[in-house]
């Protein structure tokens, strides 16, 4: 079992609320605050800090603080006076960045350019030498929060509750609505980046902005967030007076850490521990290794502070206790309280209660129940939007009479309308029923979705029927999820490989640094998304394997097929040429084995490019060519590369989709073509699966075509009706009837 961190360290020197801490190049500490000071800190002989000096750079509040990677120990500021220094190793600015129209409440360091966040909604790039303003970035609306990737873009977050990367001044990618509200911070690791919301919620993104994880549990504002210094976990400060420790691999918080007051960041230190800053006025150091914990004494007194906190909080309405910590009552009768009044808290039976320490009678006092501190959760198996876990509910939405029921995990103190959000994305189902899922989720969790609720609510009702202004939208169309292949049988792939290497010819074969490089990349895959490739190992993958002759390459090209179920493959589409020759090179494999493994793991590949939005639009970006392969392999003899060749047409129809939102153009050539491969597939092929997804693929379509009605005439021309019936046991009740409907507007 993971040891958990425990306090090691107290610094205080601040005169009112900690705000920011960043640790620099050399080692230092620094730490901002309302007290409108900098305080440095520095290891001393025995390892623990010390306040070295303090700083009044600013004339009001000091919002943040970063280091410069540039110049070990100099690190820059900014201020609700509107300003950002540069400031040397030993405190001295050197620079002051001037031209916000508001707080300056996010900086990062980019190469030797340095970018500011601010209150005015614009975040700007300067020279970090003079402080010349090189451009500014339109980041959205009032406070903006500012990251570099490892790519070395600039991504933005605000009010108006969207992410966007930056290249140059350019903005590339853009996700609207990311959260539910606004972002606060954002923090990048070598492989993902990471989101705080005041919305509650954490997220984890890829650097194309795909999401890929949700982290539910605060129960406020989530004002920072940071990775482990081994990218194993992330690290979230919130106003509900906990500090999170998340686990990646499976999306669950490890540990939450009660403070006396909001968390406002926190942020790890290379030896793996965790440092804290706090509205109590304490920077709080955290660490896993008994050496440098605080004393017993020490960190008790800490703990006892926080809960006596928590329950003043709790008396508010607020719930910031984690339950996991609070001692069973049983113990309550060996347990001393150490001086009169204490306050402690004890776990009856699933609800917590607060208790003083009644020193002249030596027996506990009951002050009353904690609020929010029911403790039975419900567990939930877990699926594409929603992770593993207990949940507060996990309510049975009523989907109609052909759909049945579908369970919506929910947590007390998440925001309803994310979640209705991710509800009806994940069962695509129109936006315009999100409204009527949050409501049934606030009025079966309680007034204002914060309080508890009776664990068998009321049914919702079906969602209603979508108003139509400029497209078709049915409860199964559009289909918005694209149908990949991304389980795989890693050791033996790997296996394969190995024998196939001694087989190639001696100049292509790997060596033994090259077998490693492999092994450590596939090893790598297999555990998932939150780990990172190295560029060696994705070189051995993408380059070197692909130059086997073709009677050899099958496994390998199944082996690229699920490095693109990782967000780091986004980088061989990022290029000049968006990839076109791994596009390229897997169409001609296609092409060269239609009826064999090579073609269906080809087939596959090109499935899986529309996991991420930038090998997404790499893919759609060369549709012609795409369909060119995808026409000739609709007729090969295997039946698995049907059904991957059909997923092609349903994910190029998706596509379409996504891309004409209204007022933007729907591509009716592109959409005919496909149409017209989907209808001639279901005219001759047997297999109900492919011919399920070539079904999916029209009916996509179908929601776009209101106006024209072209696509609707050749679908009549081919007889859908007939081949609809058909394929009804397959393909349900709800799509054979949408289907139908959207053929009749």
């Amino acid at each position: 079992m993971d040891v958990e961190l425990e306090l090691s360290q107290q610094l205080q020197g601040h005169e009112s609320q900690v705000r920011c801490v960043a640790l620099l190049g050399d080692g230092t500490l620094v730490s901002g605050g309302l007290d409108s000071q900098v305080i440095i800190w520095r290891r001393g002989e025995n390892e623990s800090f010390a306040l070295v000096k303090k700083l009044s750079l600013h004339t009001d509040f000091v919002f943040t603080l970063a280091a410069s990677h540039a110049e070990p120990g100099a690190f820059y500021s900014g201020s609700k006076d509107k300003t950002a220094f540069k400031c040397d190793r030993e405190g001295n600015p050197c620079i002051q960045f001037q031209g916000h129209e508001g707080p300056v409440c996010s900086i990062v360091e980019v190469g030797e350019k340095v970018v500011t966040g601010a209150w005015d909604g614009t975040a700007k790039v300067w020279d970090s030498s003079n402080g010349s303003c090189l451009h500014t970035l339109e980041a959205g609306a009032h406070a903006v929060s500012v990251a570099s990737l490892p790519t070395g873009e600039i991504v933005t977050g605000s009010q108006d509750k969207s992410l966007r990367v930056f290249r140059g001044n350019t903005c590339v990618h853009k996700v609207d609505e990311a959260h539910g509200d606004i972002i606060r911070c954002i923090a990048s690791s070598s492989s993902a980046m990471a989101t705080a919301s005041n919305d509650g919620s954490v997220k984890l993104w890829s650097f194309d902005g795909i999401q890929m994880a949700v982290l539910p549990g605060h129960q406020s504002y989530v004002y920072g967030v940071a990775f482990s210094s081994d990218n194993s976990e992330v690290l979230s400060a919130s106003d509900d007076c906990t500090l999170k420790v998340w686990s990646i691999s499976d999306s669950q918080c490890k540990q939450s850490i009660n403070h006396a007051g909001t968390v406002w960041q926190a942020i790890a230190l290379p030896n793996s521990d965790v440092v804290s800053a706090c509205g109590d006025m304490v920077v709080r150091v955290w660490t896993r290794d008994p050496a440098r914990m605080a004393p017993e004494a020490e960190r008790t007194t800490q703990q006892e502070i926080a809960q006596q906190a928590a329950v003043a909080a709790s008396q508010k309405g607020s719930s910031s206790v984690p339950m996991d910590s609070v001692v069973d009552i049983s113990k309550m009768p060996t347990t001393v309280g150490k001086k009169n009044g204490e306050v402690k808290m004890f776990n009856d039976n699933g609800t917590v209660f607060a208790f003083m320490w009644n020193a002249g009678a030596r027996i506990w006092d009951k002050v009353g129940e904690v609020m929010g501190s029911e403790v039975q959760k419900k567990h939930y198996e877990g699926d594409d939007v929603f992770p593993k876990g207990e949940y507060d509910f996990v309510f049975d939405v009523d989907m109609g009479p052909s759909r049945g029921t579908s369970q919506l995990p929910y947590n007390k103190g998440q925001n309803p309308l994310l979640a209705a959000e991710n509800f009806c994305a994940r069962e695509q189902i129109h936006k315009s029923n999100t409204e009527q899922i949050r409501q049934f989720i606030i009025q079966n969790a309680g007034e204002g979705a914060g309080s508890g609720a009776s664990s068998a609510p009321t049914p919702a009702p079906a969602p209603a029927p979508a108003p139509v202004p400029k497209e078709a939208v049915t409860g199964v169309f559009p289909v918005l999820q694209p149908a990949v292949f991304k389980d795989g049988k890693f050791p033996a792939l790997q296996g394969k490989i190995l024998e196939f290497n001694g087989q190639v010819d001696e100049s292509l074969q790997l060596d033994p640094v090259e077998v490693n490089h492999l092994t450590a990349g596939i090893s790598k895959l297999q555990m998932g998304v939150s780990t990172e490739l190295r560029d060696c190992e994705k070189e051995i993958i993408t380059k070197t394997l692909g130059k086997w002759p073709n009677d050899k390459l099958f496994p390998v090209v199944d082996l690229w097929r699920l490095l693109l179920a990782h967000p780091s493959s986004a980088d061989l589409f990022k290029g000049s040429d968006r990839g076109t020759s791994y596009i390229l090179q897997v169409l001609s494999l296609l092409a060269a084995d239609i009826n064999g493994p090579l073609g269906l793991c080809a087939a596959r590949y090109l499935a899986n490019l529309f996991i991420y939005q930038t090998n997404k639009y790499a893919a759609f970006d060369k549709r012609d060519l795409v369909l060119n392969g995808v026409e000739a392999a609709l007729n090969s003899s295997n039946k698995h590369t049907k059904l991957a060749c059909t997923s092609v047409l349903l994910n190029l129809a998706i596509v379409l989709y996504e891309s004409s939102q209204p007022p933007k153009a729907f591509d009716e050539s592109c959409g005919l073509r496909v149409a017209r491969l989907a209808l001639t597939f279901l005219a001759k092929a047997e297999e109900e699966d492919a011919r399920c997804r070539a079904m999916l693929a029209i009916g996509t379509l179908l929601t776009r075509d209101q106006a024209k009605r072209a696509l609707s005439a050749e679908c009549a021309a081919a007889d859908l009706t007939g081949k609809i019936a058909a394929l009804e046991g397959k393909l349900g009740p709800a799509a054979a009837s949408d289907l139908r409907s959207l053929l009749q507007k």
